[in-house]
């Protein structure tokens, strides 16, 4: 798994709300935890119980010492996480993960700090269901979760996985489940959180989609029935859709080929419901999917390509299904595979079943939203899901609510257009670097050591190191008297003290508390004189405390390795010693606000290697008109009088700025003199891009607004502005300049720069040299289109 930023972020969140969601009175205190499908909520979710385990123990101001967990989850998915979270927590065994028939059914019987009971919803929505059913030795789940909160004081964290199946006609068997349960905080988890849970939540952390992309785990967008092309010739409308969607299945696979990665693209068909329910037009969509698979296409069980998931009918092949060159090319299934289904190589998806809600189409459609390899690739189509269907407008417009990332807005290049290729920028690189302690870190702490504690005036003493260590003075050699470490140790005695022999701990000893009511005097106390291993174990959690939660895991033990290295270094301080004055609590504090400037220090040697480590990530490329492009249809629209754009129909954002729709509207005013204009996008490497650099003095991506292309063939390329509107705008036009000056662009005809409109309107005007500012333009060059006529 990637070391992931927006989990890390997202965890922490988790725990410090839930934290405080402990600390009020009452219960059944509520945190809503929304991220898309494929995000890794179940890592995230393990991590943050984990992480709120030590945190209960470790933190003063925390409400409670240990807690006990629920785990709910709908159809088989409990089974699924009781098994992630099993070997999850295999080695740490930190936390234990349960199912019911493990635990203590009898009449004294709790759940005990640290068991994650997971619990299947369909085993405890009914009354008379098994588990919730009451018993002569009150074994019941209510009577359990009872005995664990009020007889043992345990308070109960309640996680409902996948809550939007809690809703609609189970809300109020859910909300009896709860009520019955009265868990202290309820987590409710899920990529569709339901309307009313969120209205009640008294916290929310939200993973948002584009953060889940820019990391490259789930694909860019989904695209919404692309490029239909219907022939009466190729069967029914059924048959055509199958023949489209097994098309795109092959293009994909053809495109993973050609990256030189070894994975057969799925795709999955969704079958009306099957069993019971299912009518006579129903069952005969399945017969016409298998009949047209196996007869014009040749898939079929037989030869593997074919894998059904169905209530009555499941292939043995589901088994290696998920494996990436598992040879299956096509799965039929039903309602189940939309809920903990994870086979990252499904890339396209055929709807043929009405879909009553738009959170399980959300849910179904999730299931095509995984990177395979948890990256983008250089073909852009790759990095798309795509969905046939044969259902409605309406229908479509309710998913839509949800999944945002549906493209359904199609532009076509028009036909023949005279194409330019101009030289185009991308970073491969859009995740910053891991953010972790690397080797060089010793040499920070170590300077920051010298910096703070040693001090250049340093007057000799007459008492050597080996004196204070008791050595008698004819013992002390002459190399000793005069060492560095000795003048080290010299010049922070006042600070720190060296002498600690041991850590220890006073335990209250031989306490009678069999007396009256009333206080009792603590007369004796044992010394508890810690192990080395509880040292070591201490040191370490030390190292961890003062890295937080913003580091990862593996710079604990950098950490733990530089200081003791920098102690032997500077005071000839060994591990074990060193870790009794590190740790001795006198010292303690001292050495917590060295690190803590070190780390401040190296925070910001991180950030520039971040920024280089990006810098070295940028690719040149080819970039042409694109043939086709889609866009979303919640923040598009088509605009039918554009008729000179490259792509048709003409598609403008709702929100689009004032200096671009006036250039449009003049572009469009002037199409007797221009070929075509295309109205670039703003982010992703399928848009065209140069590099600069910011204000900042670091390197970005600069996508110009309009490429333009004259009746006699010059090229403009213009990005819109207002005066003073962007204060990187001198030097994206700059590096523009230094672009279209480059040799390599000397007979591609090119001109441009920022180009901003005239306050009476008059003129857009634009310089083609270098400039200082954008607020005085009354030198620049006026753009006007008669002038390149053929």
């Amino acid at each position: 798994m990637k070391n992931i930023q927006y989990q890390q972020k997202a965890v922490s969140e988790l725990v410090e709300k839930t934290i405080g969601l402990l600390s009020l009175s009452g219960n059944r205190h509520t945190l809503v935890f929304k991220a898309p499908t494929g995000s890794g909520k179940t890592v995230m979710a393990s991590d943050m119980l984990m992480r709120l385990n030590d945190e209960l123990t470790e933190r003063p101001d925390a409400p409670f010492t240990e807690v006990a967990y629920i785990w709910i989850a709908p159809n088989k998915l409990h089974e699924q996480s009781y098994f992630k979270m099993k070997n999850y927590f295999t080695e740490t065994k930190i936390l234990r993960p349960m199912i019911y028939d493990e635990l203590d059914h009898s009449i004294e019987g709790y759940i005990h700090p640290g068991e994650i009971l997971f619990v299947n919803w369909e085993s405890i929505n009914k009354d008379n269901a098994v588990i919730v059913r009451e018993t002569e030795l009150s074994a019941s789940l209510y009577d359990i979760t009872r005995r664990t909160q009020e007889d043992n004081g345990i308070p109960i964290i309640v996680i409902i996985d996948e809550e939007h199946m809690f809703g609609s006609r189970n809300a109020r068997k859910s909300e009896k489940v709860l009520s019955n349960i009265c868990p202290k905080v309820e987590i409710r988890i899920s990529a569709t959180p339901l309307p009313e849970s969120t209205a009640k939540a008294e916290e929310q952390v939200t993973v948002p989609r584009e953060r889940v992309i820019a990391e490259q785990m789930i694909k860019e967008s989904v695209i919404l029935n692309p490029a239909l092309e219907f022939n009466p010739m190729l069967g029914t409308l059924n048959q055509q859709l199958i023949n489209l969607a097994l098309k795109k299945r092959e293009e994909l696979a053809d495109a993973y080929r050609k990256e030189g990665v070894d994975i057969n693209p799925l795709l999955l068909i969704q079958l009306p419901n099957d069993g019971e329910a299912m009518t006579g037009d129903d069952n005969s969509v399945k017969e016409e999917v298998l009949t047209y698979l196996d007869s014009i296409k040749g898939i079929n069980v037989a030869n593997g390509k074919l894998a059904i998931w169905l209530s009555n009918e499941k292939t043995d092949n589901l088994q290696t299904i998920a494996n990436p060159d598992d040879i299956t090319e096509v799965l039929l299934f039903k309602q189940a595979i939309a809920l903990g289904w994870d086979c990252p190589r499904a890339a396209v998806l055929l709807i043929f079943r009405k879909i009553e809600s738009f959170t399980f189409s959300a849910q179904t459609v999730g299931r095509i939203l995984r990177m395979p390899e948890q990256r983008f690739y250089q073909n852009d189509m790759l990095n798309r899901g795509y969905v046939y269907t044969n259902l409605s407008k309406d229908i479509i417009e309710i998913v839509k609510d949800d999944m945002d990332y549906l493209s359904s807005l199609h532009a076509v290049r028009r036909m023949n257009l005279n194409n330019v290729s101009l030289i185009s920028e991308y970073n491969e690189r859009t995740s910053a670097d891991r953010n972790r302690l690397g080797s060089d870190f010793k040499k920070i702490l170590m300077e920051t050591f010298e910096r703070n504690w040693l001090v250049t005036n340093f007057m000799p003493s007459l008492f050597t190191a080996a004196e204070l260590d008791g050595i008698p003075e004819e013992e002390i050699s002459e190399e000793d008297r005069v060492s560095q470490t000795y003048k080290n140790r010299k010049t922070v005695e006042d600070k720190i003290n060296f002498n600690v022999k041991s850590i220890g701990i006073e335990i209250v000893e031989d306490l009678s508390i069999t007396g009256e009511v009333g206080q009792t005097m603590i007369r004796n106390k044992a010394k508890y004189v810690r192990t080395m291993q509880e040292l070591n174990a201490a040191y370490m959690a030390f190292c961890a405390k003062m890295l937080g939660s913003g580091y990862e895991k593996v710079s604990i033990k950098t950490l733990a390795v530089a200081l003791l290295e920098v102690m032997e270094d500077l005071f000839e301080l060994f591990e074990s010693e060193a870790i009794k004055v590190i740790l001795y609590h006198g010292n303690r504090p001292k050495f917590a606000d060295i690190i803590e400037r070190a780390l401040k220090q190296y925070a910001i040697i991180l950030q520039r290697r971040r920024a280089a480590y990006r810098a070295k990530g940028y690719v040149k490329y080819t970039w042409e008109v694109p043939a086709d492009r889609f866009y979303k249809e919640d923040t598009n629209r088509v605009c039918p009088k554009i008729e000179n754009h490259a792509l048709m129909p003409y598609i403008q954002e709702n929100r689009v700025s004032s200096p671009e729709q006036k250039f449009t509207a003049f572009l469009e005013e002037n199409k007797e003199y221009i070929d075509w204009w295309y109205k670039n996008g703003d982010s992703g490497k399928q848009h065209y891009a140069i590099s600069y650099t910011n204000v900042d003095g670091n390197k970005a991506l600069f996508y110009v607004d309009f490429v333009i292309r004259m009746k006699n063939g010059q090229v403009f390329l213009f990005d819109t502005k207002s005066e003073d509107s962007d204060k990187n705008a001198p030097c994206k036009h700059n590096a523009l300049i230094d672009y279209i000056h480059n040799e390599e662009n000397a007979d591609k005809h090119l001109k441009g720069g920022v180009i901003i409109q005239t306050k009476n309107g008059e003129n857009w005007k634009y310089c083609p040299m270098k400039i200082e500012n954008t607020t005085d333009i009354s030198s620049w060059d006026s753009f006007h289109p008669d002038e390149y006529k053929a």
